[in-house]
């Protein structure tokens, strides 16, 4: 493989393996990467797996080779899980035996500040100079793809594929990802974890990602460019971000995370204000937790680029005054706006609801009569055809988590464009709604809407959804649609 020229058919081998070998694979481990290796006996591999390791004979019934060279066949993929001074060798039968791609599961290199670990890392991208081999890691878990099941840990689920791909210097955050993808129902694509990106880095993979027609939204969490060059990582973003939004957790972003950072993957310190001032320029968008991470892809999946709101002005529609007020504070929070309905709205609403203890012009307080499901649904396409609004905003309750009231509420959204958020009571305090709600997740999932269980992720997810469409319009760059 040529490393000075990209090539998308090339690069796309990485995540549709044929020939895998695991080189220091040993029944008797319980940790790392051997936690998976049992289960490749039940999956597409079973067949051409062919583990490495002088010590055994047969692993789980396998044959098991003393030396890669020694295996009669091709391989394309090759995990290595060694101690690390033995690795150098290893990666060198690697090359000589041509395999494309070795993910170095092992850690142990410049993460630990330790000098043989950084001069470790310095002769491994040595040995492959020149060669075909490529290197994801060290200290990672390598590649992921939702459509044939390949991925980091065989002990969580894969959920429904979809368009999002993913990269990580953390394997533990993108374990984890998976795992609130199935429960979430966020649809992913493609994905990697790239630990401390001495060989193939963040931008190879953002490159491959913004080519991938697959590929509609890219999700990032990054301590450090790696061996990446931070300019050209700033030149590919910013092509990337006209045509699929790229979301980023930047890990590290406080003086004592980025001392972890160091610790966890080697990324040296950068000033986090050069970081947002890319993402400003870019049309990145940027994140700094977990749930804010996991809430935005899901916001950007389900709605880019299918529902793109014309404006930042939402509509809420909700029974109680003081719900209403406090959503209203939390939109105007985030940048967003609530204004008026038009006059026909309020007078359309008024003919609904009584004079006393409601509120016809936005926030819209349906006071007790939001609990009578026709009347509240009633009031959403009312405001739904208003022109005055651009995002749709319904609060809910325990009264109404039941299926025939999603259905209703559900067949209002299909017949719009317009952004639709569900904002559902938490069920935090309460096993008996968690049960309740369960049943109507399933719907929700089905039909793909957008639900939050807070409101204030809510209104912070599209404020950022509707920065990136700003940031668009701003440079008159079209959005493609399916």
């Amino acid at each position: 493989m040529d490393k000075s020229q990209y090539n998308f058919e090339e690069f796309n081998t990485l995540f549709y393996p044929k020939h895998i070998s695991m080189i220091g694979a040993s029944e008797n481990s319980k940790f790392g990467s051997m936690l998976y290796l049992s289960a490749f006996k039940n999956s597409k591999w079973a067949d051409t797996f062919y583990p490495v390791n002088p010590k055994y004979d047969k692993i789980l019934d396998w044959k098991c080779y003393d030396s890669v060279l020694d295996i009669p066949y091709p391989v394309d993929t090759a995990y290595i899980s060694l101690k690390i001074d033995v690795i150098p060798k290893v990666l060198k039968e690697c090359v000589q035996k041509d395999i494309p791609w070795v993910i170095i599961f092992a850690s142990g290199f410049s993460e630990t500040g330790d000098e043989e670990g950084k001069q470790i890392e310095k002769e491994l991208k040595k040995i492959i100079e020149g060669s075909n081999t490529r290197v994801i890691g060290p200290n990672c878990l390598g590649p992921y793809n939702a459509e044939t099941g390949m991925k980091f840990s065989f002990t969580s689920p894969i959920g429904t594929p979809g368009p999002v791909s993913f990269m990580s210097q953390s394997g533990g955050h993108l374990t984890q990802l998976v795992d609130i993808g199935v429960k979430r129902d966020l649809r992913f694509r493609y994905g990697v974890s790239f630990g401390n990106q001495i060989d193939l880095n963040c931008l190879d993979f953002l490159k491959h990602f913004h080519h991938d027609p697959g590929t509609k939204v890219i999700a990032a969490y990054l301590e450090s460019f790696g061996s990446a060059d931070g300019h050209d990582f700033f030149n590919e973003l910013k092509e990337t971000t006209k045509k699929k939004p790229v979301i980023i957790w930047k890990g590290g972003y406080t003086s004592d995370g980025s001392r972890a950072a160091f610790s966890h993957t080697g990324a040296i310190a950068s000033d986090f204000k050069l970081w947002e001032a890319m993402i400003k320029q870019t049309g990145a968008t940027l994140v700094k937790d977990n749930e804010e991470f996991w809430n935005t892809i899901k916001t950007f999946e389900i709605l880019f680029p299918k529902y793109i709101p014309k404006g930042r002005r939402a509509g809420i529609i909700t029974p109680g005054g003081g719900n209403s007020v406090n959503m209203t504070d939390l939109f105007a929070d985030n940048n967003l706006e609530v204004p008026h309905l038009s006059k026909e709205s309020q007078e359309k609403l008024a003919e609904i609801l009584p004079k006393e203890n409601v509120n016809v012009k936005n926030p819209i307080d349906l006071g007790a009569y939001g609990f009578v499901v026709d009347v509240f649904i009633k009031c959403i396409k009312i405001v739904v055809k208003d022109p005055n609004i651009d995002i749709i905003v319904i609060p809910l309750w325990p009264h109404h988590l039941f299926n025939y009231v999603f259905k209703r509420m559900i067949k209002i959204q299909k017949g719009t464009s317009k952004p639709f958020l569900f904002c559902l009571p938490s069920i935090a305090d309460s096993f008996e709604l968690a049960k309740k709600f369960n049943l109507a997740r399933k719907i929700l999932n089905k039909n793909r809407q957008l639900y939050f269980l807070s409101l204030r992720d809510a209104a912070n997810s599209m404020a950022l959804f509707c920065d990136y469409i700003d940031y668009l319009k701003s440079r008159n760059i079209q959005i493609q649609t399916d």
